[in-house]
């Protein structure tokens, strides 16, 4: 039984049992874990606060044939004032979920523990846009797990872009007028001004000013829609928690 100590985010927990839960833990190298974690939820338990839901902690495990059990757990960072809002937590549940489902155990990707953090943080401390958070984090989390658009030619005829744009998010290629003109626009949008620079600045800038931007309407509202339905086609599957986030988006 090998004895070892991690950071990592929490984004999942199941309580099962009378005092033990089980946690997915984010690594802070981006490897996706799972913690079984014995006794935690007893009265007085003193790590019961380190192993909940978006806090970001230090734990010390024990591993056995790939297996892990927590041994001790000091809280680092929690991102708690969330829970405050109902519409950034159910947010925030979305964004851990995707998250997870692009991990796994056996690949690294600091990269996306990095990106949920700073989303973490931006939707807690009220600094950053919802929409903004949301679709920076998915564009940018498909882009660090080998799913980055072409926006850097026309993917028909290899020529620059120019100002008129048109982007598939299924095919995750992008055309120039005369193309789209000669080819055709289904599947493709049209980009306002505004949304492809932000399509460009979430996949090149730094990952602490990825979504460290503002956008008005209609742009805004395009590049939210591209962003997800980019990030769902390389998921090949759709989430409970976004249902969820889209229901209570429609209440405000």
């Amino acid at each position: 039984m090998a004895h070892l100590t991690i950071k990592g985010l929490v984004i999942r927990e199941t309580d099962f049992g009378d005092n033990d839960r089980y946690i997915s833990v984010l690594t802070e190298s981006g490897a996706r874990i799972e913690v079984l974690c014995r006794g935690v939820r007893r009265r007085g338990g003193r790590m019961a606060n380190a192993v909940r839901l978006f806090c970001w902690s230090e734990l010390t495990l024990f591993e056995s044939r790939g297996k892990y059990t927590l041994n001790t757990a000091d809280l680092l960072t929690s991102f708690w004032g969330i829970t405050a809002d109902m519409e950034r937590y159910a947010l925030a549940c979305y964004l851990a979920e995707l998250a997870g489902e692009m991990t796994d155990s056996d690949e690294e990707c600091p990269a996306a523990t990095r990106l949920l953090l700073y989303a973490l943080r931006g939707l807690s401390d009220g600094s950053r846009d919802p929409v903004i958070v949301k679709a920076a984090f998915e564009l940018r989390l498909m882009a660090e797990s080998g799913f980055e658009p072409d926006l850097s030619c026309c993917g028909a005829c290899g020529g620059p872009l120019g100002e008129e744009i048109w982007f598939s998010p299924r095919e995750g290629m992008a055309r120039c007028a005369a193309c789209a003109e000669r080819l055709g626009t289904v599947g493709y949008r049209r980009l306002t001004p505004g949304a492809a620079r932000a399509l460009v600045h979430i996949l090149t800038a730094e990952i602490p000013r990825v979504n460290a931007f503002a956008l008005a309407e209609p742009a805004r509202g395009q590049l939210a829609r591209i962003c997800e339905e980019y990030a769902l086609c390389r998921a090949e599957r759709g989430f409970d928690s976004l249902t969820f986030y889209k229901t209570l988006e429609q209440q405000t």
